[in-house]
């Protein structure tokens, strides 16, 4: 019986330790300052309102955070935690940005005009999310 609920006990800690968990603010920005993505306040925002403020079933599941769609596969990409969602997020699309001193605000028109997102109001969301 004892051997029972050990097993039961690590087998537990296992599913929760795979579970995707909120990254603090703090956390976030950290993982951005090593990535070196600018603006990470504009990416924390859309992070918020990519995920439902990281309680989507895309970041549960998939550790997207920021709705990275592989047109490829025609599908949501999956990644095997929110920091490999960030980097795909530096490396697919950040890297097109014309400049790394953009303002914030300058930074989330640039998102809008490229493309990132269809919905007309993007960026409206977007603001709402930013301290």
């Amino acid at each position: 019986m004892r051997r029972k609920l050990v097993l039961i006990f690590v087998f537990l800690m296992i599913a929760m330790s795979a579970i995707c968990q909120k990254p603090s603010r703090e956390e976030f920005f950290r993982v951005c300052d090593s990535l070196k993505i600018h603006n990470k306040e504009v990416v924390w925002a859309q992070a918020c309102l990519e995920s439902g403020n990281f309680t989507s079933a895309h970041f549960k599941n998939r550790k997207n955070c920021l709705g990275i769609y592989d047109s490829k596969r025609k599908r949501y990409a999956s990644f095997e935690s929110w920091e490999h969602c960030l980097a795909a997020y530096k490396n697919r699309f950040q890297k097109r940005c014309p400049s790394s001193t953009y303002t914030n605000e300058e930074y989330l028109n640039w998102v809008c005009r490229s493309g990132y997102a269809k919905d007309p109001s993007y960026r409206q969301k977007v603001r709402k999310f930013i301290k």
